[in-house]
């Protein structure tokens, strides 16, 4: 709708009353008014053009106020376009019956100029509010878009494929709740040729969890990549977490935290070094099944400023998969409200042995969906499996 002017429809199969009210519509400052002699003609008129308010009579031939509404009903552009009733005194059950088919309100005969102008100032007003809400929703949904796209644009997304000179096999999966969530994951090649591999989820969703995820995937890496130990050496996951955590724990007006796993695997090595921050124990798929990886679990990141992680080293086999995952697996609900749980997420897991990391994290993926059904997504999910596969 225009400010400074306004377009309105009259619709009256009376001349007499379409005369009358457009003239005092226009002594009212009114100027762009259109005139329909019945809901035929207003119904073409309102398809092929740009209204901001319709005034309409209840009783016309052909096509009457309540077939009108019903039709403006069905065009999903014209659904929310206001209209004002045209009625005699001795009408008012048939208003009652056109707000209750979407009119905002009525004028009466004869028409009185003082609630003339204040129930038309009225709908334009709120015509004007709904159409400032819509284009702030549109604007938002935009940018959400945008921001979505950016965060899946900061995780990997292209998963290399096994080599004999670095046979492991990694795949991955995020599923924000919202547009943008706070889950995140990430890998990569470390200078000495082992692989370091992540997931994390941020204690809140939506923007301010992207956010702190951001920040927290690229403290990880920076500090992975740039800090030495004694003799120019590469960090453990304990200390790498140590120092994330120091620097989440500054600042952090929000007291945002994340839980998040970290392991380095040392294909030539057969070795894993693992450091858990108050995330879920992952799983290890091998020749004995399916068995959780306990660890020395520490507090989430962000918390306390002082605190010390620990490293866990451990073997692993040729045909090893360790799947690591947030909680929105496991806390992905169906129609009854229950969860999906850790029983069943393993019996899934148990179904997927001896297959590579894409077909474990889709064949989760899929469990869960099924289980789920139309439920809505409460929360992330975000999943991350990596094996080491058998040397050709």
């Amino acid at each position: 709708m225009s400010a400074a002017e306004p377009r309105l429809l009259v619709v009256d199969d009376n001349e007499d009353n379409r005369y009358t009210l457009t003239m005092m519509l226009n002594i009212e400052g009114y100027d762009d008014v259109a005139v329909a002699e019945d809901g035929a003609k207003a119904l073409d008129l309102l398809k092929s053009q740009a209204f901001d308010l319709v005034l309409l009579d209840v009783m016309m031939p052909h096509v009457n106020g309540y077939e009108v509404l019903a039709e403006l009903k069905k065009v999903g552009s014209l659904r929310d376009l206001p209209v004002l009733m045209i009625s005699a005194v001795t009408e008012l059950d048939s208003v009652v019956r056109c707000i209750e088919l979407g009119a905002v309100d009525y004028l009466p005969k004869p028409f009185n100029p003082v609630l003339l102008k204040a129930r038309i100032a009225a709908c334009l007003e709120k015509k004007r509010l709904r159409d400032a809400l819509l284009a702030h929703t549109a604007r938002m949904e935009s940018e959400l878009a945008v921001a979505r796209d950016l965060q899946m644009s900061m995780v990997p997304r292209t998963f290399p494929a096994p080599t004999p000179q670095c046979p492991i096999d990694i795949h991955a999966l995020m599923q924000p709740a919202r547009e943008v969530g706070g889950d995140l994951y990430d890998f990569f090649r470390l200078d000495d040729g082992r692989l370091a591999f992540l997931l994390g989820d941020v204690s809140d969703k939506g923007v301010p969890a992207a956010l702190f995820m951001a920040r927290t995937k690229n403290l990880v890496r920076l500090i992975t990549e740039l800090a030495r130990g004694e003799n120019r050496s590469i960090l453990s996951p304990g200390e790498i977490m140590t120092r994330v955590n120091r620097e989440l724990c500054t600042d952090n007006a929000t007291l945002m935290f994340v839980t998040m796993f970290l392991g380095v695997i040392d294909a030539a090595g057969r070795r894993l070094e693992l450091c858990n921050a108050g995330h879920n124990d992952p799983y290890c798929l091998g020749r004995e099944g399916v068995r959780t990886i306990a660890t020395r679990k520490g507090i989430p990141l962000g918390i306390k400023l002082d605190t010390c992680y620990e490293t866990t080293r451990m073997p692993i086999e040729e045909g090893d998969t360790l799947f690591v995952f947030s909680d929105g697996v496991t806390d992905a609900t169906n129609r009854d409200q229950e969860p999906f749980s850790e029983a069943r997420l393993e019996n899934a897991l148990g179904g997927l042995l001896g297959t590579g990391a894409q077909n474990v994290v889709s064949g989760v993926a899929d469990a869960v969906l099924q289980y789920a059904m139309e439920q809505p997504q409460a929360d992330d999910i975000t999943m991350l499996a990596v094996r080491l596969c058998h040397e050709s």
